[in-house]
């Protein structure tokens, strides 16, 4: 069973879940405007990488781009106590968020994709070392969703 399978509670008793670590990557690869009847965060997971791509291609704008990640992160920790009122998964990690786990995703994400993208070999060790990055972070999120769903 996929953790996204697993229900969890919300406000006014009906039941939502949390997007698994493939929605997410998924969601990274994809552009704005890319519109479905989606999960709330998979909108905001695509909506950071695209800031963090723009972050990469234009740095003088860092600030105002910066900004709007800390605006987006705050809308993802709202949504999730809101839906998740009894959140204490995230007590056993370092993280601190969900927003700030799929802040720190999505940038990985942009960092590596560059990297496949931009690399003389697809076999350089900085490739790899950035799509692993990402891989751990994945992985963090699936155990930050799962004591969610054991917890709720």
């Amino acid at each position: 069973m996929f953790v996204r399978d697993r229900a969890l509670p919300a406000t006014g008793g009906t039941a939502r879940s949390l997007p698994d670590q493939r929605e997410l990557v998924a969601a990274f690869g994809s552009r704005d405007g890319e519109t479905t009847a989606e999960h709330p965060l998979i909108g905001w997971a695509r909506r950071l990488a695209t800031l963090h791509r723009q972050r990469h291609g234009n740095p003088l704008a860092a600030a105002g781009i910066d900004c709007h990640r800390a605006e987006l992160v705050a809308a993802i920790d709202t949504w999730v106590a809101t839906q998740l009122p009894r959140r204490s998964c995230t007590e056993h990690l370092r993280t601190g968020s969900l927003g700030a786990t799929i802040d720190r995703m999505a940038a990985a994400h942009a960092h590596a994709s560059h990297l496949l993208h931009t690399a003389e070999k697809v076999s350089d060790v900085r490739v790899h070392a950035a799509w692993y990055r990402l891989a751990s972070l994945a992985d963090e999120w699936t155990d930050l969703i799962v004591g969610a769903v054991r917890k709720a």
